[in-house]
């Protein structure tokens, strides 16, 4: 992966998280980041190509219950390993901002994913429903 295309690499990533068919998100998981990959956030970290695509998985469908969708904001940056951007969750519908997230990666030979910090710049307001259906 060069780092004269990180918003190219940004947006594969967000794609990811809006990939509505979980086997087709499993193998963009599995080309996006390394098979020791972490991915971690403020809940949780989580390690391999099946850990990542199950939480990404479950991000996507709470999300989506909730009629949101992720977009890329086309401000990625990258130097030497590493790669940082920001990405927005909005209403699928009116297209309002719900929340602001930061992603900061760092990649291997191969430009996949080793470790992948993310963090909310600005929390979403939407509670996602506990696992079942009950908060």
């Amino acid at each position: 992966m060069s780092t004269t295309e990180p918003n190219a690499f940004a947006d594969r990533y967000v794609a990811v998280w809006t990939e509505t068919d979980p086997a087709a998100r499993r193998k963009a998981v599995e080309e996006l980041w390394a098979p020791e990959g972490v991915y971690a956030n403020a809940v949780a970290v989580v390690t391999g190509h099946e850990a990542i695509a199950t939480q990404v998985g479950y991000a996507h469908d709470a999300y989506a219950t909730g009629g949101f969708t992720f977009r890329p904001c086309g401000n990625a940056r990258g130097q030497h390993d590493t790669l940082r951007f920001n990405w927005v969750m909005v209403s699928r519908e009116t297209g309002a901002l719900e929340a602001v997230g930061f992603d900061f990666v760092t990649l291997d030979e191969h430009g996949r994913i080793l470790s992948d910090h993310q963090y909310f710049d600005t929390p979403p307001t939407y509670v996602v429903p506990a696992p079942g259906g009950t908060d």
